[in-house]
């Protein structure tokens, strides 16, 4: 048989492929392609994952491009350190055969020998060579150095490291094994100090220090107690006093350390405050220079300035501040003198001058306002804030156009005992203005879509930072079409008198980014499709930086690699096709937890827990935990999908039990159930499905009531699918200040599994939000809940529900409310309808005897007010509304129970941290006249 080879290399990219590799001309078009041969001198992990990235298609010619972009994409999958094409004819046209020379791979990294007990996954971050990733000698070379300094940083100083990669030339693969010999760890031999320490003895600073002698060295401990001694003494009042990191002097025969801090201890600091008490400005944190920075001139002027700030915001406008320095027997002296003068009310702010602009919209500009009801902190004139509210109204001017606007120095004038009056003068000047808007050169963005969301418009106001910003605005919406390397410029044409201009914005676009093909690296464990899947790129589609980012952020969220680097290859000459380069490097996927304790009332406490991130490498994620105490056993299984199929539906199905049988209760109770749910998102907007399961078995002492019982231990079983919907479209979900959110969630319960229970429950809710800007933010919310049963279950004498459509759903499914997230005036479960949904029990020997039992319909409506103090402090006025009623059809606005009330908020890193009172106004014979509320979260 005769091989006739057409072409012995087609092209290989010198740069790509380190210098190796050669290339030979092939036709620009010839026979048809009519197999694909892949041959390699080892074996290929994944074959699949190859083909996807050869662009040569059996029945097209061979063409020269097809086959420079096979070898780029092959090249940069980093699997061969030459790969060659050739081309064999045979009848009916060429073979194409694509012949790897494989690169050694790294499938494992030992560490072996004297470790001195530093941990495996630490030494693994230290190494830069990767799993899965090609051998480079480089790499290995530098995981020598990087342990060694690792080593020494841990004081094994007499630490000697050696490599030695093992390399199997059949399988082209490498284990990169360091040989680790840590040695003895070095200890600290002598403390000491460069100046002298009066008046302090150097035995009682080595106290303060993290390093103690004779204890193994370890130079962060070393460096860290520089900060420490330094802090402490500044505590001790040496505000002055600096500690650097120490130097280091290392005797390798004995193996020890010598470690000598240099230090400055400086002046004692003392303050003397003239019309103040020093610890009510402590308190406020109004003294910085005394804090564990030290003392230094810029803090007391900061200390100064926060001072009269803190001073005119209780009314003390004229407040006077002064300071000085003195040093006085080895002490520096810091002199604060205060004298507050008058309490102050601002009553009036005034404009001067002003014509096109009104004098509210400037006020709406403006922190400073004179004394309302509506805005907490109004009515003072604090200098610091109005100086602010100038510079404000300055760029306000100036962004609208008035180029040479002028706000001058306001005149402050009493015009009565303890009142202001505030005026700022104006001259507003021309405005300019943007008489047409044009495009040049723009062919791929559409410009009246674009217009919309411009800085610049037709007939607004000009500034030469709106046109920069509209330049920066196309230059990003060039960039998200993938022309990254697109020119926007700008040309204005003015009137004569420069109040009127025509503005044209040239481009030129230059070539468009788009994807070729996604290369993967590093992925071991994981399936390549389910990487493709997370970050839905397909060849062809324009791709940007911020994409770039996105797909990085997609990968991390799986929650399966430690690591993530996504990268544009660059490319060929006069290509705008890139290849798209991940890199990944797994965690580890599997995590076992276990413990023993004991506690005093439930006695020995046991659990046990496993967990595996990446089930198959599919990143499925699978979690089990089991709790074993005298008092309740518990059991949980958790497995989740992020896919379903080829959609991204996020798919997680639980089962659980748990038996509780706590002494201080008179039954025992067993829940066990499973539900799974699917979700899918569309951006803001959240689409889900459950299925759930669940049955609550109870075993009751002899003479326990029903009412003893906890509502959520009540025996019952229930198959239910529930449907939900949400629509998202506040600007933060802790801390919202603006937009809208919309929930609408269906539960459908029906027989199966030996249930009897069928209804339908409804369940609405919209929440709104007005940012009003400084004066704070006004919130409401509407939810409706209903619940239709289709069943009937018989009633027992003396039944208090017989009647009562409620009676017809389990107890756990019913609506209830009150509480710090409903109803505020009440507290939790407490509100409801007197005979309905509040049942009399006559032996509760309580004030209030009625007991919540739910019911089947919901209406509740909040409004809120929330506004801010000081600093993460805020507060927040409200009125609730609402009730719960038997039967939803019989809801009615007369019904309805009202209550208000007032609260505080902290804004902690957790969420906001609410305290409150609500008044009932509805209030009836036996209930408390209010409650008091304390929770972690908005109630809405």
């Amino acid at each position: 048989m005769r091989l006739w080879v057409r072409a012995v290399l087609i092209l290989l990219l010198g740069a790509l492929a380190a210098g190796s590799g050669f290339a030979q001309e092939v036709p620009p078009a010839g026979p048809a392609v009519t197999s694909i041969e892949i041959r390699s001198d080892a074996p290929l992990a994944d074959v699949q994952e190859l083909e996807s990235l050869i662009e040569i298609e059996v029945g097209q010619p061979l063409e020269e491009e097809a086959v420079r972009h096979t070898l780029r994409n092959l090249q940069a999958s980093g699997t061969a350190s030459e790969i060659e094409v050739y081309a064999r004819e045979e009848e009916g046209g060429v073979v194409a055969v694509i012949v790897f020379r494989a690169v050694v791979q790294v499938e494992e990294i030992r560490f072996e020998g004297e470790l001195g007990g530093l941990s495996r996954a630490d030494l693994t971050r230290a190494v830069p060579q990767k799993v899965a990733e090609p051998l480079s000698e480089e790499r290995v070379v530098r995981g020598v150095f990087n342990l060694l300094d690792f080593y020494h940083d841990n004081g094994y100083l007499k630490a000697v490291v050696r490599v030695d990669p093992e390399i199997d030339p059949e399988r082209r693969r490498a284990v990169v094994t360091y040989a680790v010999e840590s040695g003895p760890r070095a200890t600290v031999r002598t403390i000491g100090f460069t100046n002298p320490v009066e008046p302090f003895a150097p035995a009682a600073l080595v106290q303060e220090l993290r390093v103690r002698l004779g204890e193994p060295f370890q130079r962060r401990g070393a460096r860290d107690s520089a900060e420490r001694l330094q802090a402490w003494l500044v505590r001790q009042g040496y505000g002055a006093a600096r500690v650097d990191p120490p130097q280091e002097v290392y005797d390798p025969e004995a193996n020890r350390v010598d470690l000598t801090y240099p230090i400055e201890i400086g002046p004692k600091i003392a303050v003397i405050l003239n019309g103040a008490d020093e610890k009510a400005l402590r308190r406020r944190g109004l003294l910085t220079f005394l804090g564990q920075g030290g003392y230094d001139e810029a803090l007391l002027l900061q200390s100064v300035n926060r001072i009269r700030t803190w001073y005119q915001q209780q009314g003390h406008y004229r407040v006077q501040v002064a300071s000085e320095e003195r040093p006085a027997n080895g002490t520096l002296e810091i002199v604060i003198t205060i004298e507050p003068g008058p309490e102050y009310t601002l009553e009036e702010v005034d404009f001067a001058g002003n014509e096109e602009v009104s004098d509210d919209r400037l006020l709406e500009l403006m922190a400073t306002a004179p004394r309302s009801l509506l805005r907490p902190g109004s009515g003072r004139l604090v200098q610091e804030e109005l100086d602010e509210d100038l510079d404000n109204m300055r760029r306000y001017y100036a962004l609208q156009g008035y180029w040479q606007a002028e706000v001058d120095d306001p005149v402050v004038e009493e015009t009565g005992p303890g009142n202001l009056k505030l005026t700022i003068p104006i001259r507003e000047g021309l405005q300019r203005r943007v008489v047409n808007l044009r495009f040049e050169g723009m062919e791929a963005l559409d410009p009246a879509g674009l217009l919309r969301r411009l800085p610049l418009k037709e007939g607004g106001p000009f500034h030469p930072t709106l046109l920069e910003n509209t330049v920066d605005a196309i230059r990003a919406a060039y960039a998200e079409k993938g022309y990254a390397e697109a020119q926007v410029s700008a040309r204005e044409d003015w009137n004569p008198d420069r109040t009127r201009v025509d503005v044209t914005i040239q481009v030129l676009e230059g070539a468009q980014r788009l994807v070729d093909r996604v290369i993967l690296r590093g992925n071991q464990r994981t399936s390549s499709d389910v990487i493709r899947r997370t970050i839905d790129l397909d060849t062809g589609e324009p791709v940007s930086d911020t994409r770039l980012l996105e797909i990085e952020r997609n990968l991390y969220r799986l929650g399966i690699f430690s690591r993530v680097d996504v990268e544009l290859l660059p490319a060929g000459l006069g290509s705008s096709e890139r290849d798209v380069l991940i890199r990944v490097e797994e965690g580890l996927p599997r995590t076992v937890t276990y413990g023993l304790g004991w506690d005093s009332e439930a006695g020995p406490r046991g659990l046990f827990g496993f967990s595996n991130n990446n089930v198959g490498g599919r990143a499925y994620s699978l979690r089990t935990d089991l709790r074993l105490s005298e008092e309740d056993s518990r059991f949980r299984f958790i497995v989740n999908r992020p896919y379903l199929g080829p959609y991204p539906v996020e798919l997680t199905s639980t089962v659980f039990w748990e038996d509780v049988a706590e002494r201080d209760r008179p039954y025992e109770v067993t829940r066990y159930g499973a539900r799974t749910e699917a979700v899918r998102v569309f951006g803001n907007r959240r689409v889900s499905l459950g299925l759930d399961y669940r049955r609550i078995e109870l075993e009751v002492d002899p003479g326990v009531a029903a009412n003893d019982i906890e509502r959520r231990d009540q025996p019952y079983e229930l198959t239910s699918l529930v449907p939900s919907f949400f629509w998202d479209r506040r600007d933060d979900p802790i801390t919202p200040t603006e937009g809208w959110s919309s929930l609408v969630q269906l539960q459908y319960a029906f027989p199966a599994f030996n249930t009897d229970t069928e209804f339908l429950k409804l369940f609405l809710q919209q929440t709104q939000y007005l940012d009003l800007g400084r004066p704070g933010v006004i919130a409401a919310s509407v939810r409706f809940g209903g619940i239709e049963p289709f069943t009937t279950f018989r009633s027992f004498p003396g039944d208090p529900l017989a009647g009562f459509a409620s009676r017809n759903v389990p107890i756990a499914e019913r609506f209830f409310a009150g509480g710090d997230v409903t109803h505020r005036a009440y507290a939790r479960d407490e509100l409801g309808l007197r005979g309905e949904t509040l049942i009399f029990d006559p032996d509760s020997g309580a004030e209030n005897p009625y007991q919540p039992v739910g019911g089947n319909g919901l209406l509740l409506v909040n409004l809120e007010y929330r506004f801010p103090l000081f600093g993460p402090i805020g507060g927040t006025l409200f009125y609730d509304t609402g009730n719960v009623w038997a039967d939803w059809q019989s809801i009615d606005f007369g019904g309805l129970k009202n209550g208000a009330g007032v609260g505080v908020q902290y804004l902690s890193p957790i969420g906001p941290i609410r305290a409150g009172i609500g008044w009932k106004l509805d209030r009836e014979p036996g209930e408390d006249p209010y409650y008091l509320f304390l929770n972690i979260g908005n109630p809405f």
